[in-house]
């Protein structure tokens, strides 16, 4: 099979994989089992490509260490400096707070932020989509329409996240499909910026940097944020 002839199987993947874990589960297991399950597959099929196709070619190896380093350093900056002032209006925090985070014990809460959001989520997402889906996609389309379309898929993976986090805020049923299409044209914006840092740079790690650097600094926020409309905090 060439790059070409499995677009289709990728593009089905991203579009429909990812919604049907997290629907499939209890609402309660979501946060701990879905991006695990999610990203194992995701790893799976990363690696396959790698074989057949070439690490090279889907953006696995090469890029600047340092360039990845600035740009992951910058974008922990900005990230907090949002984070710290959302958190600190009482209008602002509730969009910020996120209750499945500040349910996690303190070790779940250090696992799921600093090991499965960037390995499971940020690596393996940014390995796939940035990485095998992207080297498919220009192998059909020119550039533009292969980021565009990229940038789509990405956004359309995020339909089960969008799903559980409203329903994780109580949001009834029209407010709930909006906070789950805003999520879905957010994050094919992200994608967008995202493919051409990998097409800028020749490599996926700096959109790998990005992805865990906002990721990991906006979950942290959200704990402190849902742990403070919680009243004081206590060791968990």
């Amino acid at each position: 099979m060439t790059l070409a002839a499995a677009v289709a199987p990728l593009a089905a993947y991203a579009v429909i994989f990812q919604t049907l874990v997290y629907m499939a589960l209890p609402a309660g297991l979501r946060t701990r089992i879905a991006p695990w399950v999610t990203g194992v597959v995701g790893a799976g099929m990363t690696l396959a490509a790698g074989v057949v196709f070439g690490f090279e070619r889907i953006g696995l190896v090469g890029g600047d260490p340092m360039t990845t380093l600035a740009w992951g350093a910058a974008t922990v900056g900005v990230t907090s400096a949002i984070g710290w002032v959302m958190l600190s209006r009482d209008e602002w925090r509730p969009r910020l707070a996120d209750p499945r985070l500040a349910a996690l014990s303190r070790r779940e809460a250090i696992a799921q932020i600093f090991v499965r959001i960037p390995v499971f989520t940020a690596l393996i997402e940014e390995a796939f989509f940035r990485g095998v889906l992207h080297a498919a996609l220009i192998a059909l389309y020119p550039t533009e329409v292969a980021i565009w379309l990229g940038a789509g898929l990405f956004g359309l993976w995020h339909i089960g996240p969008g799903v559980d986090q409203a329903q994780a805020g109580d949001k009834t049923l029209g407010s709930g499909a909006l906070h789950t299409a805003v999520t879905v044209v957010a994050t094919t914006l992200a994608g967008v910026v995202l493919v051409w840092l990998r097409v800028e740079t020749g490599s996926i790690w700096v959109p790998v940097a990005v992805h865990a650097g906002i990721n990991m600094t906006l979950a942290l926020f959200a704990r402190l944020a849902a742990r403070r409309r919680q009243g004081p905090l206590t060791a968990a």
